[in-house]
């Protein structure tokens, strides 16, 4: 399969989500909210830190070696609330959508109506972090080769910065094919000045940025990425997307024509950007696709559909409710041997379909190269479409987090 025409799973899971939903009026209520009786996994000397309650304003907790970071996505509505947020490092709201002039106008109720998302993950001294995406080439250079639209831009993104109380702010903005030098210089250009504006303004605030895997020629140059983005999120799946012309694993660790993690990093390490800034990044959904026959890596016969690992409440995921797991366990869960990852395969009326997706036995796999690789840590998407059923193994792989005396993260 030829890099170019990788897709990151963003884009997959947005189309099918944009199209099928008006932006949702976001009820997050946490009156009765289960989100009181989940256990927290961290180690505090404060009793009142541990109960959940008031913290001293100069700590927060972190781990002391790779770093557990999640998206949590508007549409899976008041789903937090059964989440155990404070296993989580840093939470990236996702997302807000700039509009062809710059101005982010579509911010899905933030800050406003996830306001006491945001005070339920600050108990356990989480930062929410909004996160910046854009997905679509024409806004993207209506933006980027404008310098009044790239400036209102700039004046947006610090805007949700403030918005943040300085926490930060994540930027996903994906382009895949190779760039015009223009695209290229514009962009960059925003990111120095989002960077010189953030010292400023909001020294605290820590800035990510999303990158994509093989696109040496893309918008993104590497080499070019200032120092002030301290988090660089690589894609580690859509290795096999939603329109995909074959069948196979969304985040092989290795084999698939080297579309897998082993090679993201190697092509990634020739680079000036070291490992101690790269996160991988996991998929908590899967795809199913219709297949010519049940052989790993037929060809497709159409576009997936979207799986979440576990059975997702139709009053919250309306639009993702079908669960990996549970199809495996109707059709039979088999694992392959080169990528390490689970699928199933049945056939109906209309033909063969065949599904993947990741589960504790893969991710664990992953998470160990994470750590036997020196990389930074993980970002999951999306935190929530496990039911909580890895947060065990994130526990174990990754540890607790522990007080620091510093409130800069």
């Amino acid at each position: 399969m030829p890099h170019s025409l990788l897709h990151f799973g963003l884009v997959a899971v947005m189309s099918l989500l944009w199209n099928s939903c008006a932006p949702v009026k976001v009820s997050v209520d946490t009156e009765g909210s289960p989100a009181a009786a989940v256990a927290t996994h961290f180690v505090s000397d404060h009793p009142a830190d541990s109960a959940g309650g008031d913290r001293r304003a100069d700590e927060y907790r972190t781990r002391s070696g790779q770093k557990v970071y999640g998206y949590f996505a508007w549409w899976t509505r008041d789903l937090w609330q059964d989440l155990d947020l404070s296993i989580y490092d840093k939470i990236f709201f996702f997302d807000l959508t700039p509009a062809a002039d710059g101005f982010i106008r579509e911010r899905n109720g933030y800050p406003t109506a996830w306001q006491r998302l945001v005070a339920q993950a600050d108990r356990y001294a989480v930062p929410v972090v909004p996160s910046i995406a854009l997905l679509d080439a024409d806004t993207l250079q209506a933006i980027f080769l404008n310098p009044e639209h790239r400036n209102n831009l700039l004046r947006s993104s610090l805007s949700l910065i403030e918005d943040s109380g300085g926490a930060g702010l994540h930027l996903d903005y994906e382009w895949f094919a190779p760039a015009s030098e223009a695209l290229r210089e514009g962009f960059h250009a925003y990111l120095d000045a989002l960077a010189n504006e953030v010292s400023v303004r909001f020294p605290q605030a820590r800035l990510s940025l999303f990158v994509p895997a093989f696109q040496p020629a893309g918008m993104v140059d590497i080499g070019r990425i200032p120092s002030a983005y301290a988090d660089v999120i690589v894609q580690g799946y859509d290795m096999h997307w939603l329109t995909s012309p074959v069948a196979g694993p969304l985040s092989p660790l290795t084999g698939w024509n080297g579309s897998n993690w082993q090679s993201i990093l190697r092509a990634m390490d020739t680079g000036p950007l070291g490992r101690e800034r790269m996160f991988l990044t996991v998929p908590y959904y899967g795809y199913e696709w219709p297949t010519e026959s049940e052989a790993l890596g037929s060809a497709t016969r159409g576009v997936a559909r979207v799986t979440s690992y576990a059975p997702m409440d139709a009053s919250r995921v309306p639009d993702i409710q079908l669960s990996s797991t549970e199809r495996a366990r109707q059709f039979g869960r088999g694992r392959d041997p080169i990528s390490g990852s689970p699928y199933y395969v049945y056939a109906d009326s209309t033909g063969w379909h065949q599904g993947w997706y990741e589960d504790r036995e893969s991710l664990d796999a992953k998470y160990r190269f994470v750590k036997e690789e020196g990389l930074a840590g993980i970002a999951i998407f999306l935190i929530g479409y496990d039911a909580g059923q890895m947060d065990s193994l994130l526990l174990e792989r990754f540890g607790t987090r522990q007080v620091r005396a510093s409130r800069n993260r």
